[in-house]
């Protein structure tokens, strides 16, 4: 009876000492950056995009995009892994409001014990809201997601 606290102080220790380790040799991330791109391909000539995007702690504000613009935001999930982001777009009298970022219910995902960080990147074109996930997608990364309403 008398070791048994020992024994709990040891279990955390080695348990501290392997996920320093872990994370030192960045074997994977526990909790990776996701980031976040919007890029506006709307026609010329057109109302310009407006891009509001919050979660329950952070309200980013209205960003307005010219065409060819990008805004981006980064973040890390918290602990309990209960972030969720929310954006608002608005394109003159069009508009839509998605979840751009909820472990397991959105397009842009967390998986668990990734080695990357996670990029994800939304365009805005006249026919609907498009979705590409990687680091640099190309054009034809982009698959439809979202119509304007």
């Amino acid at each position: 009876m008398a070791y048994y606290p020992y024994s709990k102080v040891k279990l955390s220790l080695l348990v501290s000492f392997i996920i320093n380790i872990v994370m030192m040799t960045n074997a994977f991330k526990l909790n990776p950056t996701v980031n976040e791109y919007f890029i506006s391909d709307l026609p010329q000539n057109t109302s310009l995009l407006n891009v509001h995007c919050q979660s329950r702690d952070d309200d980013l504000g209205i960003h307005t995009l010219n065409v060819g613009d990008k805004y981006d935001f980064s973040f890390h999930e918290n602990f309990w892994g209960t972030t969720v982001f929310y954006c608002s777009f608005a394109w003159g009298p069009k508009s839509n409001g998605v979840d751009v970022y909820r472990r397991g219910n959105s397009l842009c995902m967390f998986k668990f014990l990734s080695r990357k960080d996670i990029y994800c990147s939304w365009l805005m074109k006249d026919s609907g809201i498009f979705f590409a996930f990687g680091e640099n997608p190309s054009p034809s990364d982009f698959e439809f997601a979202y119509s304007w309403l």
